[in-house]
């Protein structure tokens, strides 16, 4: 993590920004599992918030989860955006998530 003084603090709880990290991950065409999200956001979130935030996002309805193939030959659980949230996940990754990676 990045001292305070180097790094702008993001708005967007941590459920957000998990959220906004699968956005922007589907936007560049990658499927998004659980394993890759802690890969990606190493340096933004521990895994334990990574975790907590997720099961809240499904608890929310944010997020949906679909069984499918996470890397050749491996099944697993792919993480979405549910319809219902689409917009205004666009909108916060949009306005607070698109510039910071």
């Amino acid at each position: 993590m990045a001292e305070t003084g180097d790094v702008k603090k993001n708005p967007l709880s941590s459920e957000f920004m998990v959220a906004c990290e699968i956005k922007r991950l589907h936007k560049k065409g990658e499927k998004v599992w659980y394993n890759k999200l802690l890969d990606t956001m190493d340096k933004k979130l521990s895994k334990m918030t990574i975790s907590k935030a997720i099961n809240t996002l499904f608890d929310w309805g944010i997020i949906k989860g679909e069984y499918g193939e996470t890397t050749p030959g491996r099944a697993g659980r792919l993480l979405l955006i549910s319809n219902e949230a689409e917009n205004l996940v666009d909108e916060l990754y949009e306005k607070y998530w698109k510039d910071q990676n």
